[in-house]
């Protein structure tokens, strides 16, 4: 129980700097779509995490074998965030050209 609260609350600690990165990488007015892209993908991995976790406790019949995936998962997230994430920037807005006629066919 006192791991689960310790895990739990750096959990807590963490979300509000996860959700802040659609506001500091969307383009302007589109924060919600790029959050619920976020929060569609981070559902996933709630789907399928129980699913893996059932497969590895009937294959290895412990629990332990489950935590030491979830360590494993977790540690290759931190590696990932510390070498392959880049500079955190806005992404730019697409520019809008001028309307111009049809474009005629060369072939």
């Amino acid at each position: 129980i006192i791991w689960i609260s310790i895990a739990l609350g750096g959990l807590a600690f963490a979300a509000p700097i996860g959700w802040s990165i659609p506001g500091l990488i969307a383009p302007k007015g589109t924060v919600g779509t790029v959050g619920s892209i976020m929060n569609f993908f981070n559902n996933l991995a709630g789907i399928a995490a129980p699913i893996a976790a059932g497969f590895i406790f009937q294959s290895t019949g412990s629990f332990a074998a489950n935590f030491l995936v979830a360590g494993a998962i977790l540690v290759l997230g931190i590696v990932c965030f510390l070498f392959l994430l880049g500079k955190i920037e806005q992404i730019k807005e697409p520019q809008i050209s001028p309307e111009v006629g049809p474009v005629a066919s060369t072939s």
